[in-house]
């Protein structure tokens, strides 16, 4: 897996050190576009070849051409025993290199993530020269999207021709081995071995000049490029040599002479995509402070403003949800009688591993679509799932520990939503059920029977908390989410309104969802019992609480909550729940 850190030193690199980086690419780049690799190519050639002759399922193509005409397949030969024009040449390459209608309506031999990536932080002046020893135009293609039109050299007589790279007003691309039409490549041993000395000063400088960041390159082949990264000068730049799992010894030992790093990824798509969203975000902010979480929020911001990014909201926040599950289940074990140190260490990590869940789902109650915020409501329930483990043994009251991170974030998005109004989203989240195998226990519970109340009772969980309170949970829960509302209210104050709206309408919700397990009718209770006599008692009850509840009885169906279909969408069932609920307070000596 891609290590977020590393990737975020390359991107804070390039930002600090903008055009200071060359990208050197191979074949790996356009796996995902369906482009054949130097080698893939060379083989249906010999295929075709073998079938003039009648010829068919061999084995190795490449040891079949050696023994038939007593050396290696080379473009060159290969080309000339097929067609014999410059022209009948380029046709007969294109194939390879061209996508068919077919292969169009499948979305083949087309510019891939990672060269639209590249393509955009080229534009952005980001990235100035670029390496590559493939043949296709990709590279071109995306570059040309973008409104670039690149200078490339793609044989050693350009190099005379063309202006410098450090004079230059576009991005220079040296294709090394050549390009598919000019059909001069370079692909036996001995001519990756050799490069004309006039390509090796020049490619040398570059090695010299720029930091370097490889990718889709696995150094396997190409000799003699090794041997002028080796030759040269280190850069006073870094140097970042990916790989999609471990690198060979060459790929080693090139990044100990050019004292850079190994950088292990998921991909080309996704270290390109990702480090284009990094450095646009930086660029954005204009700061270091707080890098990862700038990142994060910029990225998240942009996944919410288009449908075109739905996978990758889904994909990031799936990651973060697993991320979250895995740090809380490592600690899963609760075979033991509770502590306030055990409480407070647990809380720490819980609060720790949804922390960015926590920030998103905010955003997404701001500014997303409804999908954006519903799928909150998976992530809740898998964080309050727990396979049972053979042999285990759970202490009674301690296995509530499990809960500690869905709790926050399921009053994290229920603030969300009582601000920005997002009611109906709301009310899909709080009608959701959790499947056995749950912290509770073996049997399918309502979301809200298991993260609606405590389930400790007020003295243990003060003395756990190290509270005074008759009503801990809410002080616990209105204290540890203000931080990540802090930009969304003008004063704290207005967060405790809304705090309290939300505990208010969660208690009404569980009522008339009968989330209770008893046969008696109960709703969890919370401060905002006794806070909203103080809020009735401040200018004429007019605090946002106040005004909120006392809306529902003048506007009635109006009224968001139920226009957006909270209660059935129905007022009297509404008023119904509410005088139910008050007549329990009152039963039990709360005002």
């Amino acid at each position: 897996m891609m290590g977020i850190e590393r990737l975020t030193t390359l991107a804070f690199s390039m930002y600090t050190n903008k055009a200071a980086y060359a990208l050197l690419l191979g074949a790996g780049i356009s796996r995902s576009s369906h482009i054949p690799s130097g080698w893939e190519v060379e083989n249906l050639l010999i295929e075709q070849l073998a079938a003039i002759q009648g010829v068919a399922d061999i084995e190795d193509w490449h040891q079949w051409y050696k023994d038939k005409y007593g050396n290696s397949a080379t473009y060159s030969s290969l080309l000339e025993e097929l067609v014999k024009e410059p022209t009948e040449r380029v046709q007969l390459m294109r194939g390879f290199f061209e996508p068919t209608d077919e292969e169009k309506e499948l979305g083949w031999k087309k510019p891939t993530k990672a060269h639209e990536a590249i393509a955009k932080l080229a534009k952005d002046g980001y990235i100035r020269v670029i390496l590559t020893t493939n043949f296709d135009r990709l590279l071109e293609r995306a570059l040309e999207a973008e409104d670039i039109i690149p200078q490339v050299i793609c044989h050693v007589s350009d190099i005379e021709k063309s202006t410098p790279i450090v004079h230059g007003k576009t991005i220079t691309i040296i294709k090394i081995n050549g390009d598919y039409i000019d059909c001069r490549f370079r692909n036996t041993t001995d001519e990756l071995d050799n490069y004309p000395e006039a390509m090796k000063n020049y490619i040398s400088r570059i090695f010299e000049d720029y930091g370097l960041i490889t990718c889709g390159w696995s150094a396997t082949w190409d000799k003699g490029l090794v041997d002028i990264i080796n030759a040269s000068s280190s850069s006073r730049y870094n140097s970042f040599f990916t790989n999609v799992g471990e690198a060979n010894g060459i790929m080693k030992a090139l990044a100990a002479s050019r004292r850079g790093e190994i950088m292990l990824i998921k991909g080309a798509d996704n270290l390109f995509t990702e480090l284009h969203e990094q450095v646009e975000a930086l660029e954005k902010s204009n700061t270091s402070r707080r890098l990862n979480y700038d990142v994060l929020m910029s990225r998240v911001k942009k996944y919410l403003s288009s449908e075109l990014y739905n996978i990758d909201y889904s994909d990031l926040i799936e990651k973060f949800c697993t991320e979250a599950y895995d740090k809380i289940m490592a600690k899963a074990n609760y075979n033991f009688t509770i502590t306030p140190e055990q409480f407070s260490a647990y809380f720490e990590l819980h609060h720790n591993a949804v922390k960015p869940l926590i920030d998103i789902a905010i955003l997404a109650a701001r500014w997303g679509k409804a999908y954006h915020i519903e799928a909150f409501g998976d992530i809740i329930v898998k964080l309050c799932t727990k396979p049972f483990r053979s042999g285990e043994i759970t202490t009674e009251g301690t296995q509530y520990l499990h809960a500690l991170g869905a709790t926050l974030l399921v009053n994290a998005v229920g603030i969300a939503c009582v601000k920005y109004e997002r009611f109906t989203e709301l009310n899909k989240i709080l009608k959701l059920s959790v499947p056995a195998e749950n912290f509770m226990g073996f049997h399918r519970g309502s979301l809200l029977y298991l993260l609606g109340s405590t389930h400790w009772d007020y003295n243990t969980l003060n003395h756990l908390a190290g509270t005074n309170s008759f009503y801990p949970w809410s002080f616990i829960l209105i204290e540890r989410l203000r931080s990540h509302f802090k930009g969304c209210f003008i004063v704290d104050s207005e967060y405790e309104n809304t705090f309290y709206i939300w505990e208010h309408l969660k208690s009404l919700v569980y009522g008339y969802n009968q989330c209770y397990m008893s046969d008696f009718f109960y709703v969890p209770k919370g401060q905002f019992l006794l806070s909203r006599v103080e809020y009735k008692m401040r200018q004429n009850g007019e605090e946002p609480y106040s005004v909120f509840f006392d809306s529902a009885d003048r506007m009635k169906g109006e009224w968001e909550p139920i226009k957006q279909g909270m209660f059935s969408g129905n007022y009297e069932e509404y008023k119904t729940i509410l005088d139910k609920t008050e007549e329990s307070f009152k039963r039990n000596n709360i005002y």
